[in-house]
């Protein structure tokens, strides 16, 4: 970290940008995401340091700021702002914690007034953040912290887990019922990188993602993907010390690729797997190609990383389609996610 030292705000707060490559000054910002992530998620794997110090470091269609506020000179509150900058460009993303023994003394809000003027000055308007509930919500009350700072409730997203090795009699039974309805495709696996004969259609992909999911009322469009753009999103998850696992459902007709689902591993920590984007192109839904490709990948992760034993995955209240698909493998909800988003100026 360079410069003057940020000005004091009211009740003794501070906040300054932090470098990622600063290794003591990002540790202190790491320490307080994982203390307060440690706090909603006591004994359970969250980020890890790798994780987010590539996060920050800026993907393939963005840049990452990393704010730091101190309250008395201690490290009391951290944001992760993400700045897209090939599409979406009136948009920023924060990420924000405060360390659990120092909330209520305006911490919070004092690094999410920095990371909206950071926001403005970059030329956005519009910025979105999460809160997750697990368990009960008075143990951290975001609604209020957010509809205090002027924002309004956009999406609301279930977080459901499911325990590893699902049952062999299951399998059975949802891969059967599958096959029963994806007759005239295949599936096939493969980790890390996307063969090169596919990465236009894992643009594709890409691209229907972005606004296909379900969003609410969440002010974006859609983002441009392109092959280049999926190199960077690989090399983005290996810095980040994961592993990438892929199931693709491929139409017989032609053999080119209708559905894909992507889980990532840490691999120092491999005990959990995060489900990542899941999508049937439109013209083939109806098949059971959601199921299909999420079977396979679940036997792909049981192959390349056999100590894991939970998958976590989140989705849309109104994702009627893909919640049927989890709740029949045995996923249940443990917490409650919910996007804000805030229009400045």
């Amino acid at each position: 970290m360079t410069g003057r030292p940020p000005p004091a705000r009211p009740g003794g707060v501070t906040v300054e940008r932090v470098d990622p490559a600063d290794a003591g000054t990002f540790d202190e910002w790491f320490g307080v995401v994982d203390a307060s992530v440690s706090q909603r998620w006591p004994g359970r794997p969250g980020w890890r340091r790798a994780e987010l110090r590539a996060k920050a470091t800026g993907g393939p269609a963005g840049r990452g700021v990393l704010l730091l506020g101190r309250l008395d000179g201690k490290g009391a509150g951290a944001a992760l702002v993400e700045l897209p900058d090939t599409d979406n460009r009136h948009l920023a993303e924060v990420m924000l914690e405060v360390d659990p023994s120092l909330r209520r003394r305006g911490v919070g809000s004092a690094v999410l007034a920095e990371a909206e003027s950071l926001a403005a000055a970059d030329g956005r308007h519009t910025v979105t953040a999460e809160d997750e509930v697990a368990g009960s919500a008075a143990a951290y009350p975001g609604a209020g912290f957010a509809a205090a700072a002027g924002y309004t409730l956009v999406l609301e997203n279930l977080r459901r887990e499911l325990a590893l090795p699902l049952e062999p009699a299951l399998v059975d039974r949802l891969g059967a019922d599958a096959r029963a309805g994806a007759e005239g495709y295949g599936v096939v696996t493969f980790a890390d990188h996307w063969p090169e004969e596919w990465l236009d259609e894992r643009a594709v992909f890409g691209r229907h993602m972005s606004t296909d999911a379900p969003l609410g009322g969440m002010a974006t469009t859609m983002q441009r993907w392109d092959p280049a753009r999926v190199r960077g999103f690989e090399a983005l998850v290996a810095a980040m010390g994961r592993r990438l696992l892929v199931a693709v459902a491929v139409s017989a007709a032609d053999g080119r690729p209708v559905a894909f689902s992507e889980m990532t591993v840490a691999e120092a920590a491999p005990a959990v797997a995060w489900q990542w984007d899941t999508l049937v192109m439109p013209a083939h839904r109806g098949h059971r190609l959601g199921l299909l490709v999420k079977l396979a990948n679940l036997a792909n992760v049981a192959s390349a990383s056999p100590g894991t034993s939970t998958v976590v995955t989140w989705n849309a209240r109104s994702n009627g389609p893909m919640i049927a698909v989890n709740e029949a493998l045995g996923f249940e909800v443990t917490a409650v996610g919910r996007t804000w988003q805030r229009q400045l100026g």
